[in-house]
């Protein structure tokens, strides 16, 4: 998907793209009736979200210029770090005490996912791809 947006000289479509197919691994993930359809949900929220990650700071870099692309990047591993830990601690939070399911959590993260799609179609292009070329 990195390859693509390099490509075509896009990042947003690539994002929003990267996140709606995320968003969909992480459904059939959360609601996967038997282990074959686990597997390949699972297969398709990794192909995409990791897929996510090098577009995004790409992206960050890109719009920070000329913020060293250090800065940038150093500060978008800063926040995963700390909203890792948060999801941790809040996916244990909202599992059920009674059977372990994190269903509920997994529910939450998937309307956040939503958000997270509504808020990369608001994302503006970069515009240094544009001036490389």
């Amino acid at each position: 998907v990195p390859t693509l947006s390099d490509h075509y000289l896009k990042r947003k479509p690539f994002i929003v793209a990267a996140i709606v197919g995320a968003t969909l691994g992480l459904v059939g993930v959360t609601y996967a009736a038997g282990y074959g359809l686990l597997l390949v949900s699972a297969f398709v929220l990794g192909f995409f979200l990791l897929s996510a990650g090098p577009l995004g700071f790409q992206y960050g870099a890109e719009i920070t210029y000329p913020a060293p692309e250090g800065t940038s990047n150093g500060l978008l591993l800063l926040m995963g770090q700390i909203s890792g830990i948060a999801f941790i601690l809040g996916m244990d939070t909202f599992k059920s005490p009674e059977t372990g399911s994190m269903t509920l959590p997994l529910a939450i993260l998937i309307v956040l996912m939503v958000l997270a799609v509504l808020l990369g179609a608001c994302l503006k292009e970069s515009t240094a791809l544009t001036a490389e070329n």
